[in-house]
């Protein structure tokens, strides 16, 4: 390699590291959670996309459907996550609408409508009809937005935008 070649490759490593290094400085819980939200809508997004209009991306339904199961995972796992909505809960002024038994109903529902999500996605691909991953993915949308609408706007974000608090 010439030395120019060396030299830009070089300048471009230090300007991208100092850049990586200036972004982890801005890095946080929130913007980790940001990140995680937006690849829960990309893949949601794409799933509704496949379901509705046949291209040649379609035989994806599953890969996407078990993206956002597993993205979801990325928040810790669905024990984790109750157990960490159960406990800001506590905290919140919300905390008298909802008991231990109605949350563990609504946990219980959510691990439900991703498992639903990723058998209907299955289904879509061997029966070639696609009605039923629209529903699951809404069953699953507001199966997350039953217990987000419990706890305060810091603690659960809007994930798919129809969320509408208690």
């Amino acid at each position: 390699m010439n030395r120019k070649i060396r030299i830009a490759l070089l300048s471009s490593a230090l300007c991208l590291s100092s850049s990586i290094c200036a972004q982890g400085d801005e890095f946080s819980r929130k913007s980790y959670i940001d990140s995680v939200i937006a690849i829960l809508r990309l893949h949601a997004d794409a799933l509704h996309d496949l379901s509705t209009h046949r291209i040649e991306y379609s035989d994806n339904l599953v890969r996407h459907a078990t993206a956002i199961r597993r993205t979801f995972g990325l928040l810790g796992p669905m024990d984790w996550h109750a157990a960490e909505s159960a406990r800001l809960m506590s905290k919140g002024p919300t905390a008298s609408d909802m008991d231990a038994e109605k949350f563990n109903e609504l946990a219980n529902r959510s691990r439900d409508a991703m498992k639903a999500l990723v058998f209907a996605a299955h289904d879509a691909m061997e029966s070639d009809d696609r009605e039923e991953i629209d529903v699951a993915l809404e069953n699953m949308k507001s199966s997350c937005n039953a217990c987000h609408a419990y706890l305060p706007e810091s603690a659960a974000p809007d994930v798919w935008g129809t969320l509408k608090r208690k």
